[in-house]
């Protein structure tokens, strides 16, 4: 599924070649699969379909792995797959391949193989121990007693705090087995929008099918004898036609259906047991069927569960369709059913034969015939026999999001809701299989919204000549990448400014920062590919979960290599020292590490010459970081969480698909361009809706919370206005904000800015702690959305910068937000100055500070992990001569061992709080102890506190 392209053309500093019409990009979000080149392609009228789900990848990319682990490198021949090309093995090497400590558990089922979807919404099931995973509405955790099962927005579960809104889990009702003894669950299937976890039994199985906003809990069972308990006492059971209705003490009412239709009892469990159970009336030793499990909101809504209650969603295909040149795409989610109604003429038994057989299909990646008889996809109308009470459609929830843009079908069923919440707000009802919604796709510039007024370029100018002249250098990926897009703004600027010697000497830094990585010659931190779990990786992240923020253990990938793929794409635009065809290969599988785009049926036609293109590349998962259906990222890895996903910068999560668009305008390459401004369009909706927190537009219920107006981590169960670092606000506000770049003033809305600002300015009069200078600067990059001229001056008084930030990237910025976004009024020019800029910048070269000594081993020392070997005074002194270790103030804290490669423990004494880094998220955090977790009924997930700031350095 891999094409081979031909050179690229070299682009001019101030022009590229015009690019044809190209075909439309069409595209499933089904995981990748090899394809035949006699596969036929799919028609150009509609979206392409693949039916390959996970288990399928096991042949596609079992060879294309054991040959790289054979050869011991990941070379562009491994990529297209074909063994023949292999001949001339290690003479094209593109990564060292590495086997990951941690290897995947037995969860994951004897089909599953590399790439795995780290970043899957449901991976709390994978890790151990198993923590609650968010299907929405509700919380769902699966182990020995069965699938327990809670509706989080319940009174009570549902926690508004100082600085936090949380849910809590408690197993409300959970439905479980009664016949055989329990052996273990796996993941029975998973696609981009569900993931079905069967659970084995000695007397048979069940089998968990778990949907995104589906407002039912669906189990199958085959074979074994369902039950189901709560630690809540039961206040009644009350029989219906359509379903047994549970109501409890705490007052929270349960509905169950069940097809075939099954009679209960409540029975005791025993003097021993704190549960509550429920049996079936009359003794089975099997049962072939379905329970169906809903929260009953309110009254109204159990007219309307029960209408819907027959047909069952089973899993889900995503596509999407975009014209090489349009401004938005259509996104469509496809459900495929079983109508279990009186009328659909199948029988329960009969809806489980058909989906054994639909997932034999995909695993065996052969065409499925499973006809409208066989009950498979929607039933139109029907069949004669009753049901008059059902429908034969399927009822959905989709979130605020959603609706806002969908097409078709049209949002609710009846003037009030059924009630369901999340953390994402207001649930809304959706009848129909298939949903489409358009996503705007923004534009992409390199350049800012408007030009450098022409009094301001001698003074930014100035400054370009000197910041040009800075290092480059940082022993983890994270700080050096986004060193290296820096310097890539550098290149951009120079070339705004037409000065042509500054553009090729800020190209050739950033040449020289860039290569290192990708050559392998960078000794003590490596990029390396995993063949255990399918990914890019640093060699020092292997070692240690905490190491390069937990890069090994698949945390933040489009954050760090995000900032890699953005500086790439600079140099790839003016095809520097012919880096298309020295690196373009090894660009373009870090790019897919991370945006790894599926199937359009067209791989085989690209239009970007010069490049190994791997587009639905088997070697990666789906854009792996992405939910498509929460539209924003998750940023947390292989760590399990008791929040189940989680993501702290915004803003860094739209810096990395601002860089696969701009990847594919370099390459003039419009399927990748256009893929970008998806994931980038996806990923602005997100923030604007979950992270920012205006008067006019917030999900979230609680008044104090919403006048902090920025949300420092969403996940699944939680928003918190906090970090992983700590609890400031310049921490909470700038890590949303950072990188500041053309894209920022779609991130940062003017008229947002103007509430958000006041709430983080508060921290520039704080006496306690005071703020750090790095922090000040990016708080005064905010202030130039709402007050360029002011935030002009600001700028150039601040003595050290954040390390991802140039004062002429500062200067630039405010320079061409002076008039404002476009079709905004209220811009305000800045005057040309009346002196040069204060400070002077000859001490700029270290950003603020003079370049430190040398190391004992004849290098740059990286004292306090600043960059390039810049250091402060004090605490930390530089380090002393040429033969010794660094030293410190004996008043200043611990330095931790400076090991090659590795950074200290997040939070460890000595570690200052650098802007945007954090430590991996559900890694053991904190240097202090932790309060005792909350443990909450039924042995699930104990929700811990937040992490408490570090200490100062």
């Amino acid at each position: 599924a891999v094409a081979w392209l031909g050179p690229i053309a070299k682009a001019s500093p101030t022009a590229r070649p015009p690019m044809e019409p190209r075909p439309t990009s069409y595209g499933s979000f089904r995981e990748p699969s090899s394809t035949s080149a006699s596969s036929p392609a799919p028609s150009a009228s509609s979206p392409s379909r693949c039916c390959h789900t996970r288990p399928s990848l096991r042949a596609a990319a079992a060879t294309a792995l054991a040959l790289a682990l054979a050869f011991g490198t990941f070379t562009r021949e491994n990529l297209r797959q074909s063994p023949a090309v292999l001949e001339q093995h290690g003479t094209d090497a593109l990564f060292r391949v590495m086997e990951h400590p941690q290897k995947p558990s037995e969860v994951w089922g004897e089909n599953a193989a590399a790439p795995y979807p780290t970043g899957a919404w449901w991976l709390n099931l994978v890790l151990s121990p198993v923590r609650a995973v968010a299907p929405l509405p509700y919380t769902v955790v699966p182990g020995e007693d069965g699938f327990q099962i809670c509706y989080p927005m319940t009174k009570g579960l549902y926690k508004k705090k100082k600085d936090m809104l949380i849910q809590l889990f408690s197993a409300q009702i959970a439905v479980s087995h009664s016949s055989g003894d329990y052996g273990q669950f796996t993941i029975d299937h998973h696609d981009a929008l569900s993931v079905h976890v069967k659970a084995e039994t000695t007397a048979g199985s069940y089998t968990g099918m778990l949907l995104r906003g589906s407002p039912f809990v669906t189990i199958t069972f085959d074979g074994e004898t369902p039950m189901l308990w709560s630690y809540d006492p039961i206040d009644s059971l009350t029989e219906t036609v359509t379903h047994t209705k549970i109501h409890f003490k705490t007052g929270e009412t349960w509905l169950v259906y069940s097809f075939p239709k099954l009679s209960w009892k409540v029975t005791a469990a025993g003097a021993d047991s704190t549960r509550s159970e429920v049996h079936p009336v009359h003794k089975m030793s099997s049962f072939k069927g379905f329970i169906r499990i809903a929260a009953a909101t309110d009254k109204d809504a159990v007219e309307t569960l029960d209408r819907y209650s027959p047909v069952v969603p089973i899993t889900a295909d995503v596509t999407y369709k975009a014209e090489p040149e349009s401004d938005e795409a259509d996104l469509e989610y496809r459900f495929s059913t079983v109508d279990l109604g009186r009328g659909s003429g199948t029988s329960p038994e009969q809806s489980l034969a058909v989906i054994d057989k639909m997932k034999s299909c995909q695993q065996q990646q052969s065409n499925c015939d499973l006809s409208s008889q066989e009950a498979f996809a929607h039933v139109l109308s029907n069949k004669e026999g009753g049901g008059q009470n059902y429908s034969s459609e399927l009822l959905m929830l989709a979130a605020g999001h959603h609706v806002d843009g969908m097409i078709s079908p049209k949002p609710g069923i009846r003037s009030k809701t059924l009630g369901y919440k999340c953390m994402k707000g207001q649930l809304h009802e959706i009848v129909g299989n298939t949903w489409t919604m358009k996503i705007p796709l923004p534009e992409a510039p390199w350049r800012g919204q408007e030009a450098i007024p022409e009094q301001l370029k001698p003074y930014i100018l100035q400054s370009l000549k000197h910041d040009v002249k800075s290092l480059t250098d940082s022993w983890d990926i994270y700080n050096y990448t986004k060193q290296a897009a820096r310097k890539a703004r550098l290149a951009l600027i120079a070339d705004e400014l037409g000065e042509e010697d500054i553009l090729n000497e800020a190209l050739t830094n950033l040449y020289n920062s860039l290569t290192p990585w990708l050559t392998g010659t960078k000794i003590d931190n490596q990029l390396v590919y995993d063949s255990v779990w399918g990914g890019i990786v640093t060699s020092a992240g292997l070692s240690n979960p905490l190491t390069d923020f937990g890069n090994g253990f698949y945390n933040d990938h489009h954050f760090q290599y995000g900032y890699l793929i953005y500086a790439a794409a600079v140099l790839l635009k003016y095809d520097y020292k012919d880096f298309s065809s020295e690196y373009g290969d090894k660009i373009m599988a870090i790019a897919m590490d991370y945006a790894n785009y599926p199937a359009t049926g067209d791989e085989s036609k690209s239009h970007v010459p010069g490049m190994n293109v791997m587009g639905n590349s088997p070697l990666f998962p789906i854009a792996r970081h992405k939910d498509f259906w929460d539209y924003h990222s998750w940023a947390s890895g292989i760590f399990v969480m008791d929040d189940s996903k989680s993501q702290e910068s915004s803003s860094e999560a739209v810096n990395a698909y601002y860089g696969i668009a701009l990847l594919g305008d370099a390459t003039q390459d419009p399927k990748l361009r256009q893929w970008g401004r998806l994931l980038l369009g996806m990923e602005l909706n997100g923030a604007h809706r979950y992270w920012h927190m205006p008067t006019w537009r917030s999900v979230y219920p609680d008044d104090h919370f919403r006048s902090h107006r920025m949300v420092g981590m969403v996940s699944a169960t939680r928003a918190a206005y906090f970090t992983w670092f700590g609890d400031l606000p310049e921490y909470v506000h700038c890590v949303n904000m950072m990188p500041f770049t053309p894209i920022t003033p779609l991130l940062l809305p003017r008229d947002y800015i103007k509430q958000e600002y006041p709430v983080l300015a508060t921290s520039l009069s704080r006496p306690d702690p005071p703020i750090k200078e790095a922090w000040r600067s990016l708080v005064y990059m905010a202030l130039a959305i709402i007050d360029p001229p002011k935030a002009w001056e600001k700028l150039q008084t601040v003595t050290e910068l954040d390390n991802g930030l140039s004062l002429t990237n500062a200067l630039y910025f405010a320079a061409t937000m002076a008039r404002g976004p476009k079709g905004e009024k209220g811009g305000q020019d800045i005057p040309a100055p009346t002196k040069k800029l204060d400070p002077p910048l000859n001490s700029w070269q270290c950003q603020g500070y003079p370049l430190c000594a040398t190391s004992f081993n004849g290098t740059a020392w990286s004292c306090c992990f600043n960059p390039g070997g810049c250091c402060t005074a004090n605490p930390i002194p530089c380090c002393k001569g040429p033969t010794k270790a660094p030293t410190q103030n004996p008043t200043a804290p611990p330095l931790a061992p400076a090991t090659p490669g590795a950074l200290p423990a997040p939070g460890t004494p000595g570690t200052p709080a650098t802007p945007g880094a954090a430590p991996a998220p559900g890694a053991p955090a904190a240097p202090a102890a932790p309060a005792a977790p909350v443990v909450v009924p039924g042995g699930a997930a104990p929700q811990a506190p937040p992490p408490p700031p570090p200490p100062s350095p």
